[in-house]
């Protein structure tokens, strides 16, 4: 008995669905990755430092093709016209073509490590840099599209404020007469708002987060490894938390 309410416990079953993915799995990886860049400087662990390497490459591996994802967003983004907000329009065709360009250059890295492709000048140089500057690219407009979306949503709970209330000849905040129906809109709209806003706040602080990591790979920054280690386990957690929230 106590066995089959384990197996069939609702948070096992929802777990096995989130590691079933390839997202899933990847985003836990990465996890992993990072915690061991944290543990190998703060323990000096070489096993620490071999596992970083080994998931790495199995990450790798599990993101192959996965560039086509990317072109196939951009796509859908630039046709979609019908967006009220070019900035965030034109902001996620930039970033899912910057990404799809890190990807693919990734997966020459990886085509690298397996030694199918010679390692050269190229390969071993100046393809890790140009998939970092690619991400860079990708993050900076993510950033430049949190900042808009934080902007539009303060704007919409400023608007709906305003409407809710108004202002009494001695400046004072008096309740704006209203039925019942439209106090409840009101109020899920501001709900709505409020939502927006601090999923905006979020992705501003995991993009900032990984940013930090792409300027030390690419030279700008020069952090220590745990620091790097531990901006990464904190872009993952949230990267998981987004995925086990949409495994139902």
């Amino acid at each position: 008995m106590v066995c089959d309410t384990l197996v069939y416990h609702p948070t096992i079953t929802r777990l096995i669905k989130f590691l079933d993915t390839t997202a899933g799995r990847e985003k836990a990886l990465r996890l992993l990755q990072y915690l061991c860049r944290f543990l190998a400087v703060q323990q000096s662990s070489a096993l620490a430092k071999g596992l970083q390497v080994q998931f790495t490459m199995v990450r790798k591996i599990l993101r192959f093709l996965k560039p086509l994802n990317h072109l196939q967003a951009a796509s859908k983004f630039y046709d979609n016209k019908l967006n009220g907000d070019d900035i965030l329009r034109v902001g996620n065709v930039i970033k899912n073509l910057a990404y799809a360009g890190y990807l693919t250059f990734d997966q020459i890295n990886l085509l690298r490590i397996l030694k199918l492709v010679p390692v050269t000048q190229f390969t071993g140089k100046k393809v890790p840099k140009l998939a970092n500057w690619f991400w860079f690219v990708g993050l900076i407009s993510g950033l430049v599209m949190d900042v808009r979306n934080i902007h539009t949503s303060q704007t919409k709970i400023l608007t709906i404020a305003s409407k809710a209330s108004s202002v009494s000849p001695d400046g004072s905040d008096v309740e704006k007469p209203s039925d019942a129906q439209f106090a409840e809109e009101t109020k899920a709209a501001y709900v709505t708002a409020c939502k927006q806003r601090y999923a905006a706040i979020r992705r501003l602080v995991w993009d900032s987060f990984d940013t930090f990591i792409v300027l030390n790979n690419l030279g700008y920054l020069s952090s220590s490894e745990d620091s790097i280690g531990l901006a990464g386990v904190v872009t993952s957690l949230l990267g998981l938390e987004d995925l086990w929230k949409g495994t139902k």
